[in-house]
């Protein structure tokens, strides 16, 4: 009966060994070179232009590198929050990420990685996160899970199409 009764907490650690983490992937094909196509989508201050949940950032223009940082206002899943984030890998044309964190005990990760294909980019965009409290943590599985997942999923599609007409007129002149 009593080891029926232990209880260990869930770590709210990243990097932990044991991940309670939400994890969702999007993909899709952008015409364009990798090195512009990823230096556009990790040019923080225009997510605004094509990610449904990002509403402002406060940071440097421009692809950003590993350990530069940035503020967001979001709105996902319905719920708005305000994101401290830092950079943790730039590898031009291949790969970026970089993990946030709000006040309320939002933890994320976002990673996009990009590979050339034919004459275009095959562009994956991974979000993984959590919540440290046991009410959101019901809530996500419940309704926001769900929300976030179809936000990030039509982020995909506008990316596409606001990087395609960024990157025409620069392809077009060279």
């Amino acid at each position: 009966l009593f080891g029926t009764l232990y209880w260990e907490p869930e770590p709210t650690d990243l990097h932990s060994t044991r991940t309670t983490m939400t994890r969702m992937q999007h993909q899709i094909d952008i015409a364009g070179d990798p090195i512009v196509v990823l230096a556009y989508a990790s040019t923080v201050t225009r997510w605004p232009e094509w990610h449904p949940s990002s509403l402002k950032v406060d940071g440097q223009s421009g692809p950003l590198h590993a350990g530069a940082r940035f503020e967001e206002d979001i709105k996902a899943g319905g719920r708005e929050g305000h994101l401290h984030w830092e950079v943790n890998e730039y590898l031009p044309g291949r790969r970026w990420s970089a993990w946030a964190h709000d006040d309320h005990g939002l933890s994320l990760v976002v990673t996009y990685e990009c590979e050339a294909r034919g004459d275009g980019t095959h562009f994956v965009r991974t979000l993984e996160y959590q919540f440290s409290g046991l009410a959101m943590r019901i809530a996500n599985r419940l309704l926001l899970k769900r929300r976030i997942d179809r936000e990030s999923a039509a982020s995909m599609l506008a990316l596409r199409e606001m990087a395609q007409k960024q990157l025409a007129p620069a392809g077009a002149s060279a």
